[in-house]
């Protein structure tokens, strides 16, 4: 029953992919996409997984993405359970799938326009994420894997590094370099976008620096005679 369940469902939701992709032939999504990118919505519960093999659930993210799926050998052999509970845009839905993927061990890595890497958690931080330079609320709040660049204006990025590493969920996922004044984050779009919140609070001038720093002095008003 819960097999004949699961068939119905991928059924009904590739359907549903192939009607949009009538309207979008030849484009390719991914989760970092504007979530106004493609404009039809999935209806409530349409995406939905129970106990579902990881082979399913990445012909499902092949449908929606528009994108071939590079598959490394060393995946986990995860079950996969997600049922929406609202109406999801297509992108809307792949940031689902990049979540729940991401929750049991897989990353998915989008590369180039036709591509996707799924690989292992573990295995991610030798692999190329996509270089993203969003503001901090437009990245999308999900397990998207990403390669953020930030500018560090006063502290010493490798102070700062250690003040993030208890957010970071990947390994070895944050660089400082303060010969350049850089924090290179390579982690899921969620912990970044925490970590950059992180950082609008703490790289700030200090008060001491603030004190000791130079102060200009205001010109001598000139009379004139």
């Amino acid at each position: 029953m819960k097999l004949f369940a699961l068939l119905v469902s991928w059924l009904v939701l590739s359907v549903a992919v192939s009607f949009g992709q009538k309207e979008t032939k030849g484009q390719t999504f991914t989760s970092l996409d504007p979530v106004g990118k493609a404009d039809e919505n999935f209806a409530p519960g349409l995406l939905q997984f129970t106990d579902s093999d990881l082979a399913q659930v990445l012909d499902i993210y092949r449908e929606l993405s528009g994108r071939t799926i590079v598959r490394s050998s060393s995946l986990p052999s995860a079950k996969i359970t997600l049922k929406s509970a609202t109406s999801l845009t297509r992108v809307e839905a792949l940031q689902a799938l990049d979540t729940v993927l991401a929750q049991n061990g897989i990353v998915m890595i989008p590369q180039g326009t036709k591509f996707v890497k799924a690989v292992a958690a573990q295995a991610a931080a030798y692999e190329n994420p996509p270089v993203v330079d969003l503001p901090r609320e437009q990245l999308p709040d999900c397990g998207t894997y990403i390669t953020y660049i930030v500018d560090v204006k006063h502290q010493k990025p490798r102070d700062l590094t250690a003040a993030l590493q208890p957010f970071a969920r990947m390994p070895n996922s944050i660089l400082g370099i303060d010969s350049a004044r850089l924090i290179i984050m390579r982690d899921l779009s969620s912990n970044v976008r925490r970590m950059l919140q992180v950082l609008e609070r703490i790289d700030r001038v200090t008060v001491e620096e603030a004190a000791a720093a130079p102060t200009k002095k205001k010109p001598k008003a000139r009379i004139k005679g």
